[in-house]
């Protein structure tokens, strides 16, 4: 017998998530290579179709008070970020060359502040970039 799958239940976390990605990876993509359709992964250079990229995060464990800051979130390739475990090494170098260790030494200090969001911030936050990244076109 076949079931259904069951579709995960969409939560405001999630869906401001969603959004963010969305115009994070967009954003990354006219950066990376002029194009919002494809971008540069910044752990491997490759260069791969938007639907191919995650937002990753330089530091793992999608920790709310990190969770949207787009210092800490840049696009990768699904290999780098889901198979190979973000490439810590190489998202460091990165980091280092983009921002330089104040900023990496703020994430880690962020990322250890307890955060939540109140539905009405995640509302906020969702529309906020569903229209930047309308605004990118």
């Amino acid at each position: 017998m076949k079931y259904a799958k069951q579709k995960k239940k969409s939560t405001p976390l999630s869906l401001t998530w969603t959004a963010f990605s969305k115009y994070l990876r967009t954003k990354e993509c006219l950066e990376t290579t002029g194009n919002p359709g494809y971008g540069k992964c910044c752990t491997c250079g490759e260069i791969k179709h938007f639907t191919e990229l995650d937002a990753g995060h330089f530091i793992a464990g999608r920790r709310l008070g990190i969770l949207f800051d787009e210092r800490g979130v840049h696009i990768q390739c699904a290999k780098c970020n889901r198979f190979q475990g973000g490439r810590p090494v190489e998202y460091r170098d990165y980091m280092l060359t983009r921002y330089g260790q104040e900023v990496i030494d703020d994430l880690y200090r962020l990322a250890k502040i307890p955060k939540g969001y109140a539905d009405f911030e995640l509302k906020d936050m969702r529309a906020k970039y569903n229209k930047q990244t309308r605004e990118l076109g």
